[in-house]
């Protein structure tokens, strides 16, 4: 991680961009990172040839338990949208993109005190609030530039597999993993700014996020759960299934209200404590 303090120019009136040298900064680990997501989709498409319409397939995954065909979204497995669901958007891709909102988001801020370059930094003329919104802007381009190779790679490379799954359902599908990942993303970066501990913030929200998705994935088996399953934002995303219904306007209101109030309340902290310089 670099730590350069020159605010790039971003306009002729001279004004200096936070956000333009946080993505700068992150753009060797976001090219990392999007390769990776690219990858992991090319393996699992590469696979669906082979199981695409496979009745042996399908009548083995029947057999299974309706609670745990539930839990582990296999059911329709042998479609496109049916292999997506158990195979991409069950765990690993909204934990991919999960991950890096959760690890970067949480050295935006705190990352600088550690490295004491946020005074340097500060000495220009921005005001902590701004520090503050920029830093976050940063977080939610990066994440959505991640979001977006997720999309394209499924979207455009899976009918060559023949994979074919419409692109309203598949982007309502990756919206609802980027909305997850800004959420907990927002949350490391709040978390950095109140407390100046990157590893706290990403051990607390790292465990948040599992709870999250836990919460949701559990509540199909133990019946005690459900009352509260909506306490999940795994489950005003991902829980709604996305991919076979489409977008949920009032769920996605929702969480965006979440988000905004977590990072309202980190702007809050950080703009009334003592920095470590």
């Amino acid at each position: 991680m670099t730590t350069s303090t020159e605010l790039p120019d971003s306009g002729p009136a001279g004004l200096k961009s936070i956000a333009a040298r946080a993505l700068r900064e992150e753009r060797g680990a976001l090219v990392g990172w999007t390769i990776g997501v690219v990858t992991f989709c090319l393996v699992m498409l590469s696979i669906f040839p082979s199981i695409h319409g496979n009745a042996n397939f399908a009548q083995l995954l029947n057999a299974y338990p309706e609670a745990l065909r539930k839990m582990f979204q296999v059911e329709n497995y042998t479609t496109g949208p049916g292999y997506l669901r158990a195979e991409v958007f069950s765990f690993v891709a909204p934990l991919l993109l999960t991950l890096f909102a959760v690890l970067w988001g949480s050295d935006l801020s705190a990352g600088e005190e550690e490295r004491r370059t946020i005074d340097l930094l500060l000495a220009n003329p921005v005001s902590r609030r701004r520090f503050v919104l920029e830093k976050w802007l940063a977080l939610i381009v990066g994440t959505l530039i991640l979001a977006a190779a997720l999309a394209i790679a499924l979207g455009v490379i899976g009918p060559l597999f023949k994979l074919h799954v419409g692109w309203s359902r598949l982007t309502a599908e990756v919206l609802a993993s980027w909305l997850f990942a800004v959420a907990f993303g927002t949350l490391g970066l709040s978390l950095g700014a109140a407390t100046g501990r990157r590893g706290l913030a990403r051990g607390v929200t790292t465990t948040l996020a599992l709870a999250s998705y836990l919460l949701s994935t559990l509540s199909t088996l133990v019946s005690w759960l459900r009352p509260v399953r909506n306490l999940s934002l795994w489950q005003h995303t991902l829980g709604v299934d996305p991919l076979g219904s489409g977008f949920h306007l009032d769920r996605i209101a929702l969480v965006v209200v979440v988000t905004l109030a977590v990072g309202a309340a980190g702007l809050w902290a950080f703009d009334r404590r003592d920095l470590a310089t």
